[in-house]
């Protein structure tokens, strides 16, 4: 092998590179921001839907979703990338590598859980079992954007926290 061959499979510029060196504080900002105006959406949803009788119409399956979405980006976020990199048949480290991927896939597994669940509750509880849906679509509308909000976070903050130099992005898996 050749020592100038990239490690990663693909290579792509840096779409944060006009930024330079406050790209990936920006980027960590920017997820923050994200995810707040999710849950923002969201708890406003509650809160309305709690305004006129007292009790809020939206139960714990409302909920569910937008956890099960947070706890994922938790759990992509918290994985040290660098762990991701090495070959997975290696004598040195090759449990270390199978576990930090075996966790990646798990945090994907919740993102996408959560905002599938989100849409089935939109479409099961919102859209089908109502005669006159109108009044109360906006909640399950709120809880698709909320997992969606948390989605587009977690891929800015993984940018962010992958961006290695100026010019340069490498998707590693």
């Amino acid at each position: 092998m050749y020592d100038d061959e990239p490690q990663s499979i693909f290579v792509f510029r840096n779409p944060l590179r006009f930024l330079s060196r406050k790209g990936r504080q920006i980027g960590a900002y920017l997820s923050g921001g994200l995810l707040a105006v999710g849950w923002w959406v969201f708890i406003d949803a509650v809160i309305n839907s709690a305004k006129y009788d007292g009790e809020s119409y939206m139960g714990f399956e409302d909920w569910f979703s937008g956890i099960l979405t947070t706890f994922g980006m938790i759990v992509i976020n918290l994985i040290d990338k660098s762990r991701l990199q090495g070959e997975a048949f290696s004598y040195a480290g090759s449990g270390l590598v199978w576990k930090a991927r075996l966790f990646l896939f798990l945090g994907f597994a919740l993102i996408a859980g959560g905002f599938a669940g989100s849409c089935c509750v939109l479409i099961i509880k919102y859209i089908v079992h109502l005669e006159s849906a109108q009044p109360y679509i906006n909640y399950g509308i709120a809880g698709v954007g909320q997992n969606g909000l948390i989605m587009l976070s977690t891929i800015v903050l993984w940018v962010a926290q992958n961006t290695q130099e100026e010019y340069e992005y490498s998707v590693r898996l």
